[in-house]
């Protein structure tokens, strides 16, 4: 219910966000986050439940897309890049401040703590977002007057590398979602490590994977700037990584294949996110481009996960391997189709 109705209001607030001032998307967002949070922590009717995830999904599709909007807009592309590879950072760090919590913390409690921060954050985001307002340090570009009549969905498809990177985004939300999503339990069947074990070996990859956005900026100096080359080149590093996984039987030689393989992706991601995005800045359209791409992102996640258990049934964890190492590689596949965009300093 979460991912359906996140993908969905990406796609709807993504749009939305080249048209509202940030400051009511962000904050209006974390507002209907903190109640889904608060709902779930003290309603024990199932269904209600499962609606408060629905209400926290939306809320938060309401985020990401103003957010690397105003900083997209309004800032130097070079600097654009470190803010969203902050961005990015806290997509991996998030997860493990949270498994924190939850050590120390029941798990009501931790609801209602983070439903208290959210709704802190909504008050402290509308109130800095509006001071840089008024010192004139955000100006939203102004669209032509015919966008702002009509909106042209089809017209984020004439963007350079549009659709390259949407497929793109595809396969590293498959990565951050799917393949992140039956770690634990891959470790634990395939590997036959104890549930302890799997759990503190995710914690330990979640936390290497939380530095692939710094790293893919070094990486972006090193490939002088070629952003295209950066994904197909991870993309294919990652397929081979898993090819190889399929072949060896040490568990400690799988798990250092496992995590470089998913690290590969993660910089395909950084890239995707922390790269292409902000330079698509003067377009006046990055909230839409950002909604549909994590919309496109989160479906594809979605059927991915519904993939899984026939896949396992038919071909155990192995097959699950292969259907990783071939997922990696459509990716690469993809990047052929696109040109190196032009960026910035």
């Amino acid at each position: 219910t979460y991912m359906i109705v996140y993908a969905s209001g990406q796609l709807l607030n993504g749009i939305i966000g080249d048209y509202i001032k940030p400051k009511y998307m962000v904050s209006i967002g974390l507002t209907i986050a903190s109640l889904g949070l608060f709902i779930f922590s003290f309603v024990n009717i199932p269904i209600l439940g499962i609606l408060s995830f629905g209400i926290l999904g939306f809320g938060l599709s309401m985020l990401r897309g103003p957010l690397v909007k105003v900083i997209s807009e309004n800032t130097l592309t070079k600097y654009a890049r470190i803010c969203c590879v902050f961005l990015s950072f806290a997509s991996f760090a998030g997860p493990l401040l949270a498994g924190l919590v939850a050590m120390i913390m029941k798990w009501n409690a931790v609801f209602i703590f983070s439903a208290i921060i959210t709704f802190s954050m909504a008050v402290f985001s509308f109130l800095m977002l509006t001071i840089l307002e008024k010192r004139g340090m955000i100006v939203p570009i102004k669209s032509e007057k015919k966008e702002k009549q009509k909106f042209d969905l089809f017209s984020l498809f004439k963007l350079h590398n549009f659709l390259p990177y949407m497929f793109v985004g595809m396969v590293v939300e498959i990565a951050a979602a799917s393949i992140s999503y039956w770690m634990p339990t891959f470790f634990n069947e395939h590997l036959l490590l104890s549930e302890t074990t799997s759990g503190m070996t995710f914690s330990a990859i979640s936390l290497i994977r939380s530095m692939c956005p710094f790293l893919s900026l070094f990486i972006f100096k090193l490939f002088k700037q070629k952003d295209v080359l950066i994904v197909r080149t991870a993309f294919t590093a990652s397929a081979i990584l898993f090819l190889i996984l399929f072949f060896v039987k040490n568990t400690y030689l799988n798990l250092i294949l496992f995590t470089l393989a998913l690290m590969c992706s993660s910089i395909s991601s950084s890239t995707l996110w922390s790269i292409y995005i902000p330079s698509l800045g003067k377009s006046g359209k990055v909230s839409s481009v950002n909604g549909v791409l994590d919309c496109s992102g989160y479906i594809a996640a979605a059927l991915a996960n519904v993939l899984v258990v026939p896949i396992m049934n038919y071909g155990g964890w192995n097959g699950v391997i292969l259907s990783w190492c071939v997922i990696m590689a459509f990716g690469a596949s993809v990047t052929l189709f696109a040109k190196n965009t032009p960026q910035e300093a």
